[in-house]
């Protein structure tokens, strides 16, 4: 049984969730980053192995999230996809037979991969352009560049795009873990899919650090 982990950002209670999205819950949004849906095939394209049934895994997690905690609307923090040409056929059924099972609205924020069009109409997904507010939070794609330049009258942020990932263990059985990154006045998401390896992060120099290792939330603490 994933175990998650409760925060609160700018009044705002949040859950971390083991299967890489954040649930605000008294808004019933659940926010996911980073789905990369394609980027098996692209690399395929490009002669590089990558295993089959990426895209099913993700949308499978990702009903079983909606299944489980009932929110009343999905936000995706951009980079749904990411192709280098539009979605093939096969993808576009596949995740036109997943919106029909999934009925709440689907928003998403705007990155590099959605503003060339290549998203289906029969996905039936809201545009809300490059950021949207949400009480005291804003939710964007990108990240600050560097958070010590907000201040206190600057929303509170949740982005995605930075992937990033933390070192846990030692030697042999060291391994990286996808993370949830909380600074002062912006919280970033782990990639959805379990194959964007992204920017890695330690407790104290990135602010603090929520690792997801054996079906848990758990805050690391530095040495």
């Amino acid at each position: 049984m994933p175990q998650d982990l409760d925060i609160t950002i700018a009044n705002e209670p949040v859950k971390l969730l083991a299967e890489r999205a954040a649930l605000l819950v008294d808004r019933g949004t659940l926010i996911v980053a980073d789905l990369h849906l394609g980027t098996p095939e692209t690399h395929r394209s490009l002669a590089v192995s990558m295993p089959e049934g990426i895209a099913e895994e993700a949308l499978d997690r990702l009903e079983r999230i909606v299944a489980k905690w009932h929110p009343k609307r999905l936000t995706l923090l951009g980079d749904l996809v990411q192709l280098a040409e539009n979605p093939d056929e096969p993808l576009i059924a596949a995740f036109t037979r997943w919106r029909q099972r999934i009925n709440l609205p689907i928003s998403m924020i705007g990155s590099h991969a959605e503003a060339s069009g290549t998203i289906p109409r029969s996905w039936r997904i809201d545009d809300d352009g490059e950021h949207r507010r949400i009480g005291s939070l804003e939710l964007r794609h990108h990240p600050r560049a560097d958070d010590g330049e907000s201040t206190d009258q600057d929303p509170m942020l949740i982005a995605g795009h930075r992937h990033p990932v933390i070192s846990l263990g030692s030697g042999s059985k060291r391994t990286l873990a996808h993370a949830f990154v909380l600074e002062p006045r912006q919280l970033i998401l782990p990639a959805f899919t379990p194959f964007a390896r992204g920017v890695r992060v330690s407790p104290g120099t990135s602010g603090s650090v929520y690792a997801i290792s054996n079906g848990s939330v758990a805050e690391i603490h530095g040495d």
